[in-house]
């Protein structure tokens, strides 16, 4: 795949778009659990999204790891 100088800065603001959504959901919340006592459990909205994240990453480094063309 060939890409060009502006598409490849593009791809750079991606990544660091996804670094900073990665930042702001991997983080510990908790969840409120009511019963006859309220407990807390420990939730991380990053797990739920984690695979996509995945799967945006990796296509990001094959994209950028393509050869670039003009300038």
């Amino acid at each position: 795949m060939k890409i060009s100088n502006d598409v490849a800065d593009e791809l750079k603001k991606v990544r660091n778009a996804l670094n900073n959504m990665y930042d702001e959901l991997n983080v510990t919340l908790f969840e409120k659990k009511v019963a006859a006592k309220i407990t807390y459990k420990k939730v991380n909205p990053y797990d739920g999204v984690s695979s996509n994240f995945s799967y945006i990453a990796d296509k990001l480094k094959e994209i950028e790891s393509s050869e670039i063309i003009g300038d």
